[in-house]
């Protein structure tokens, strides 16, 4: 384990000094920085964050220490914080708890023989932790391309689609700007136009690029292309929250659609948006049994499908955005 930088943050000169030296005394523990208050601590993290963790005690002269806990949250700083307090502040350890710290300490016999202790398991937890979110993190970078492989894979199989899903996400996420959605919302509509026909890596070439109407039969498997998107990336717990946008981008307004038949206010929000995107998209690029319908006249088919195969909400978010970006 490499050497240990503690920030002290303790008014009181005594306990300060006595809580130095039980830190020093554990063999990773290079240096104990001490600051008196609160204010002292952000504007010493402003400077110098290279700290490993914060001691941090409650009763500060200016701001407090649950105070300055939340600052330091605020301004994500990535480092274990343990809350010091005095006898009989259970409520203080508890709210500190709530809002960030890791674990806290009372000022009460001799704590200052379990402080090292304390202080080390906190450091082994982040450390771990942060370890996980790492390799979390790359499982899901390694997941998404992935993904983008498969996508380039459709648009390989058909040449007619190549960029859709880019197209339909770049839309989509602009009728959710001009809806006021939330930016998690928004994200959410996004990511999911991106990915929205990667069940249609498991459609056969030949009724993809077949160059005509398609059978009954042939529109069946078409529309299996939904469901096999929904077990290709549901595997992947955090894409979790697009699988309902995916499942249903398909169904229509008034039940007409595929493959729930769902209808109304039933779709999710994100799907009725993307329902949009794809079909405009769809229209205004060529495929092999015709060629791109024209810019006005797509908006035009748009508009009148309200209330119909769209939700009229967002067809009127639609026409104000597809100006902006056209």
């Amino acid at each position: 384990m490499r050497s240990l930088r503690i920030l002290l943050v303790e008014d009181n000169p005594d306990h300060a000094e006595l809580a130095g030296r039980a830190l020093l005394r554990e063999a990773h523990v290079n240096e104990v920085v001490r600051v008196e208050s609160g204010q002292d601590c952000l504007e010493r993290l402003a400077n110098d964050c290279n700290f490993d963790l914060i001691l941090l005690d409650y009763d500060l002269p200016g701001i407090d220490g649950l105070e300055t806990l939340r600052k330091i949250n605020k301004n994500g700083y990535d480092m274990p914080v343990i809350m010091v307090t005095g006898h009989g502040n259970e409520a203080v350890a508890a709210e500190a708890i709530k809002i960030g710290a890791y674990d806290y300490v009372v000022k009460s016999g001799n704590y200052l023989a379990a402080l090292p202790a304390v202080v080390m398991k906190a450091l082994e937890n982040h450390r771990i932790k942060k370890e996980h979110a790492q390799l979390r993190e790359n499982i899901e970078q390694n997941y998404l391309d992935t993904l983008e492989v498969l996508i380039s894979v459709i648009e390989a199989k058909d040449f007619y689609s190549r960029g859709h899903s880019e197209r339909v996400s770049r839309y989509a996420f602009a009728i959710a700007k001009e809806m006021k959605l939330s930016s998690g919302e928004t994200e959410r509509i996004r990511a999911a136009g991106l990915l929205h026909d990667i069940g249609k890596i498991a459609i056969d070439k030949q009724i993809l690029l077949k160059n005509g109407p398609l059978s009954g039969e042939e529109r069946k498997v078409v529309q299996t292309h939904c469901k096999c998107g929904v077990k290709i990336l549901k595997p992947a717990t955090f894409l979790g929250e697009i699988l309902p946008i995916v499942h249903q981008h398909h169904e229509r307004f008034d039940g007409k659609g595929y493959p729930q038949g769902l209808k109304g206010d039933e779709i999710d929000p994100g799907a009725r948006i993307l329902a949009v995107a794809d079909s405009f998209e769809a229209m205004t690029s060529a495929r092999s049994y015709r060629s791109a319908m024209p810019f006005e006249e797509a908006v035009d088919e748009i508009r009148r499908r309200a209330g119909t195969q769209f939700d009229p909400e967002v067809v009127e978010a639609f026409l104000i955005a597809i100006k902006k970006i056209k």
